[in-house]
């Protein structure tokens, strides 16, 4: 098989990683007694909040609809809360509450333990890995607005 053929097979790697990188969160996530759902989510408010929800789309790849559904459910919960933008005052950041921030902090341990399972395996340096990670994800991301745009003037 020449090179061309199997040029899809980083795409296959990619997907695969992200589904067992999931399980193995879920998994540590469990152990600590801290709920799985949407947690991933709600570390990416962590990560960069002050967070518009079209950042959140940028930054995750999830549709708009996805996000309003992730944002309602978690603004129920309590763990998130909507804060006006001081830039135009018709949007919203994202933030969490308390409740929110300690769950985030609860399962961060669970994280960190996934991510020392991983680094175990591996063969090079984590910052090599590391990097080579958002290469990759910057680029499925380009190419993933790329792909939308092309939609959109169809």
């Amino acid at each position: 098989m020449s090179t061309d053929e199997r040029a899809p097979d980083v795409l296959q790697e990619l997907y695969s990683t992200g589904l067992m990188v999931g399980l193995l969160v879920d998994i540590e996530l469990e152990r600590a007694g801290v709920p799985t759902q949407l947690f991933s989510f709600l570390g990416w408010v962590s990560i960069l909040q002050p967070v518009t929800p079209g950042r959140l789309g940028l930054e995750t790849g999830l549709p708009a609809t996805t996000i309003r559904d992730h944002v309602r459910r978690l603004v129920e919960r309590g763990d998130v809360e909507r804060v006006a933008n001081p830039a135009d005052g018709r949007s919203y950041h994202l933030v969490l509450t308390r409740k929110g921030t300690r769950l985030a902090r609860r399962g961060w341990p669970a994280v960190v333990a996934a991510h020392e399972r991983v680094a175990a395996h591996l063969e090079r340096p984590i910052a090599e890995h590391i990097a080579t990670a958002r290469e990759l994800r910057r680029a499925v991301r380009l190419a993933v607005e790329e792909a939308r745009l092309e939609s959109v003037r169809r």
